[in-house]
Formats: C-alpha cells, structure tokens, sequence
C-alpha cells in the first residue's frame, strides 16, 4: 500500500524519502512542488477539501496553476485528483465528469473522489472509462462505512482504489486490511509523526510472520 504525505522540503523531504513514502502534491497558492519531488512517487490533490474546510470555493485557478508547474518540472504524477465538490453526492459526480470530459480529457491517470450520497450504481462503466482511481473521500464516518464496497467496486473493474485522510495508525490499519492501494495524510509532513508510520510498519512485519 503506498502512503502519500503533503508537500515535503529539505529534511521532512529526506524523511519521505527515508520512510519510502509518496508526495500527495498539494495545490496551493503558497506551497509548490519541485524537482526534487521527482526521487518520491508523486500525485496530485486538487485542493478542494483545503479550500472547503476554510469556507472558499474550489480553487479552480490554483488548481491549473499547480498543475502546469508540475508538467513544466517533468514530475510524473501516479494520479490526478479530478476537480470535486466535497460532501457534494450526485452534483459532485456531475462536476468531476464534466472536467474529464472538459479541461482535463488529455489528462491520464485521473482519480475521480466518492462523496457522501454516492453508491457503486453511479460509477457505471461509462463513468469508469474516464478514470484509473476511485478516491474514497467524504466525511470520516460514510467514508469508513462505504470503503469496502468501493474497494470491492474499483477491483472487480481493474481500478484502483485510494482512501484520504488515513493520518492515524488504525486508519492505516483498517486501509491495509481492505486492500486499499494508496493512502495520504498531510499529517507526517505537517506533524512529523513518523513513530505512527513505524507502529504501522511493524505491525504489518508481525503480520507477516
């Protein structure tokens, strides 16, 4: 399971890079990626939540912006996260798809986020045909409660499934349990809570053996 982190400089970068950790690349007018984001894996929020949670509308320029600097510094993005509206259900799905179609159709590998109100009837195969991720996003409590669902939904059709804000050993735990293929959490970089990582480390060793 990959874990992806925020934005990562000088020796939180070396940590990342120590923890082999990827950079979910936040979009942002202040923080920005660059080159030497390249030695991670890398992806790409869109910064709806950031923007939501601090009562803003999505940052529709900020996004571009992040995006063009990382196709000018050659980064190879695993995913992109397509533009959403948080707890936003059916007009979120609507909003995503028409930036697949839109702004983003020469874009691979996009990541389209499940809000609250979503079920797997919605995410047809038309739907599908635009996206390589199902991002489970929402709030904490559909989130945990749907993800296995998801999960099962974006295997049975070769897609794969990423969990957000999983900072917390048990939510680390719980992802890797339902075979989520990513997660991400700002809160390594931010609070340099790397014994969290070593805790789900070792407990995956232990499983193991």
């Amino acid at each position: 399971m990959q874990i992806y982190t925020g934005n990562a400089y000088g020796k939180k970068l070396e940590k990342v890079i120590e923890y082999e950790l990827g950079i979910m690349i936040s979009t942002s007018p202040i923080f920005k990626p660059n080159k030497d984001f390249n030695q991670v894996p890398c992806a790409l929020d869109n910064g709806a939540f950031s923007a939501w949670s601090k009562g803003y509308p999505f940052p529709e320029k900020a996004f571009l912006d992040t995006l063009d600097t990382c196709y000018k510094l050659n980064l190879t993005l695993d995913f992109i996260v397509c533009p959403d509206i948080v707890t936003g259900g059916e007009k979120s799905l609507l909003f995503s798809l028409e930036w697949a179609q839109g702004r983003l159709r020469t874009a691979p590998r996009l990541a389209l986020v499940l809000q609250d109100g979503m079920t797997p009837e919605m995410i047809d195969d038309y739907t599908l045909s635009f996206f390589e991720v199902l991002f489970v996003g929402g709030t904490v409590e559909w989130k945990w409660k749907t993800a296995e669902q998801w999960v099962e939904h974006a295997h049975k059709h070769n897609k794969k499934c990423h969990i957000g804000q999983c900072g917390k050993l048990l939510s680390l735990r719980m992802a890797s349990l339902l075979g989520v293929d990513s997660v991400d959490s700002t809160s390594f970089t931010r609070n340099s809570s790397w014994q969290t990582l070593d805790e789900f480390k070792s407990n995956i060793t232990l499983f193991k053996i």
